[in-house]
């Protein structure tokens, strides 16, 4: 598993950073989830607001932050394979797969258009 800062620079090295904070807008949106990640936050202020958002939603919101793991598909045995751990350390880690998934996601896409 890549680390975030790996994934997000990967990310802009292939050009895909754009896609990538669209294709979690849209995730997020299509769960119903008053989030949105503007184009222009650096990849730091991106894992920021992500992993913020990811621990709100746990403590808060629990079913809606399955549903949005579900929309996302990040896998299931990569969630129940994490350690137990304080609630902020499993968002960080949530955000990491979260992030490495949408990657696939828009690397696949843009390989294919």
């Amino acid at each position: 598993m890549k680390t975030t800062q790996e994934i997000l620079k990967l990310s802009i090295t292939n050009q895909l950073y754009v896609a990538l904070v669209n294709q979690l807008n849209k995730d997020f949106r299509r769960v119903g989830i008053e989030a949105s990640f503007g184009l222009e936050l650096k990849p730091e202020a991106l894992v920021r607001n992500l992993t913020a958002t990811i621990y709100e939603l746990i403590v808060s919101d629990f079913e809606a932050y399955l549903n949005l793991l579900y929309a996302i598909d990040v896998s299931e045995s990569k969630i129940k394979d994490l350690p137990v751990q304080e609630v902020h350390e499993l968002a960080t880690a949530v955000t990491q797969l979260i992030l490495e998934r949408e990657f696939v996601k828009v690397s696949f896409k843009n390989k294919h258009e």
